[in-house]
């Protein structure tokens, strides 16, 4: 039906107006946090780019189910605000028939998003960070600028006093500081050196400088030595641990495995409850901008506005509570849904019902 037709391409209009500047806006958030791991590394722009690539899967996930319900209300807002609602409703039109552009785009956005969530998001995040330490060990020589300190490499803080050439250093300082992740904790160490150079191995994820003629000053709380050296390498590992697996890295069938884990069950609450969002968000829209009157555009996006802060708040709050183990798992990722969900239920069935939202 023409209808439906330009509803729906209003809706898609909005729809992807909002992701792209809502997915900028996200990587660019992200972005900021690794910019003290990249910065100075001379990082091109496909490496850049494959960034923002791996990590839309992630970006998506929070974009889509925002934008959805923003679009909605902006639709739904401006049709109410004109009164093209009245006027199809007046024409024999049920509410239901008003709406059904709104729930079929939702349902096809749970449907993509699920996809994404469960299946490309955690591939996405593990190529992500792949491809960030491959950036820096590529181009570790490019962290180090004549008379800084450079804190890219873990546990260690390298000052060099002059760059010879692209890999070649004279009057290199390392303060490596106590390795306590190890039964026997390593004591914090002092190198100096006349001059060094550093080397790396992207495939193998190796990054070493090797110095000539120098320092290694070693302390504890109660001995301190020193010993000197003619030639010493030494092994850098990036800021970025890749042995260390985060729970949006694991493929989904894993965690369903693990499930008994708190964190793995929190993450694998959060991969299904967010695409259901979509669906919640499709119900509510139009059947609170119809109940609301004529509110109009900037109306609308007030109101969707403080709809997503207090449903993602109520998100943070409840995988706190879930990470504490105050609450269930189950609990803590779908309590947002389940509250809305209560809500949208009836203000639909009022709006299909016509029934006026009784005014205190």
């Amino acid at each position: 039906m023409i209808i439906h037709r330009t509803i729906l391409k209003e809706l898609l209009i909005n729809l992807t107006v909002i992701v792209f500047s809502l997915s900028i806006i996200l990587f660019m958030e992200k972005f900021v946090k690794i910019t003290s791991v990249l910065i100075g590394t001379g990082a091109d722009l496909s490496d850049i780019l494959k960034i923002f690539i791996y990590l839309q899967p992630s970006i998506l996930l929070i974009s889509i189910p925002m934008s959805i319900l923003v679009s909605i209300f902006i639709t739904y807002g401006r049709m109410s605000n004109d009164s093209e609602i009245v006027v199809l409703k007046g024409c024999g039109m049920s509410f239901w028939g008003v709406s059904r552009a709104a729930l079929m785009l939702s349902l096809v956005l749970f449907v993509i998003l699920l996809f994404v969530s469960l299946y490309l998001l955690p591939r996405g995040m593990s190529s992500f960070k792949k491809t960030l330490y491959e950036t820096i060990v590529r181009k570790a020589s490019m962290t180090f600028q004549e008379e800084a300190f450079s804190d890219v490499f873990q546990g260690n803080i390298i000052y060099v006093r002059d760059v010879v050439s692209a890999n070649k250093f004279r009057g290199i300082f390392i303060f490596r500081a106590a390795d306590k992740t190890v039964k026997e904790p390593k004591s914090p160490m002092v190198i100096v050196a006349e001059d060094g150079m550093i080397s790396s191995n992207p495939e193998e994820g190796l990054i070493n400088m090797t110095m000539n003629k120098g320092v290694i000053h070693t302390y504890n709380n109660n001995t301190s030595s020193e010993i000197t050296f003619s030639k010493y390498e030494l092994v850098l590992t990036a800021e970025i641990d890749q042995e260390k697996i985060r729970p949006e890295e694991i493929l989904t069938g894993k965690l369903w495995k693990g499930r008994k884990r708190i964190p793995w069950a929190i993450e694998l609450h959060r991969r299904l409850a967010l695409p259901f969002a979509c669906i919640i968000f499709g119900i509510l829209g139009p059947a609170l901008s119809n109940r609301m009157g004529k509110i109009g555009r900037l109306g609308g996006l007030s109101m969707s506005l403080a709809i997503l802060i207090f449903y993602y708040l109520l998100l943070i709050i409840g995988e706190s509570f879930a990470k504490t183990g105050k609450i269930p798992a189950f609990l803590g990722g779908w309590a947002p849904n389940l509250f809305l969900g209560v809500f949208a239920w009836i203000f639909f069935y009022r709006a299909y019902k016509d029934r006026p939202i009784k005014r205190f």
